[in-house]
């Protein structure tokens, strides 16, 4: 999505360059030449606060899940990892135990501190284990939703910076709205003279 965004804000940058190239092409014209300009500064705005938007796209998102990945969830990996060989341990310990020949006390009693040992190493990492799993899930709720939330208020306040700039605008593109009506009237009235007047032409071309 970021670098989506990013490509977005590139061709939205070529083309507000595009107008503002227009618009020094049409200096002569003042009614374009000012629509082009006021348009331009709006349009550049608009890229500005897209920027804002995917920059806290890039650190609300991507890097704060990503750096939860990378540190919380892999610590939990490495604890598991360590948690299975205790059991594996344990389970060793458990046959070993059971397997060793009850006529040999001395292999009795190390086959029973074995698994002794390695019982209470199993009891204290499966506790670290299990606490890691709560801790481990109730950060991912906070992390997500928290990213989500940051997120979520920068769309909010990207819309209103948006709202508020073409509001600002708008008084100026209901006067240009009305400005292209008249124009459309003129245009329409001076065809209509022209093509008059050619007709007259045409006929006082036939009559000598």
């Amino acid at each position: 999505m970021v670098d989506a965004g990013k490509a977005y804000i590139i061709t939205n940058k070529q083309f507000v360059g595009g107008v503002r190239d227009l618009s020094q092409q049409c200096k002569k014209d003042e009614m374009i030449s000012e629509c082009l300009d006021k348009f331009g500064d709006s349009l550049q705005e608009m890229v500005n606060y897209h920027m804002i938007l995917f920059d806290q796209a890039q650190r609300s998102v991507r890097q704060q899940l990503n750096n939860f990945v990378k540190e919380d969830v892999r610590k939990f990996k490495e604890t598991k990892k360590q948690f299975d060989k205790v059991r594996e341990d344990m389970e060793i310990a458990l046959v070993k135990n059971a397997q060793a020949p009850r006529h040999k006390p001395h292999e009795v009693e190390e086959a029973t501190g074995t698994l002794t040992i390695t019982r209470k190493c199993f009891r204290h990492l499966a506790l670290d284990y299990v606490l890691q799993i709560n801790v481990l899930q109730a950060k991912k709720k906070f992390e997500i939703l928290d990213a989500m939330l940051s997120f979520m208020h920068a769309q909010y306040t990207f819309f209103q910076q948006g709202y508020s700039l073409l509001h600002e605008l708008d008084p100026y593109m209901k006067k240009l709205a009305t400005e292209l009506d008249q124009l459309v009237i003129d245009s329409a009235v001076e065809k209509r003279e022209m093509e008059h007047k050619h007709a007259l032409i045409q006929q006082r071309t036939l009559l000598q």
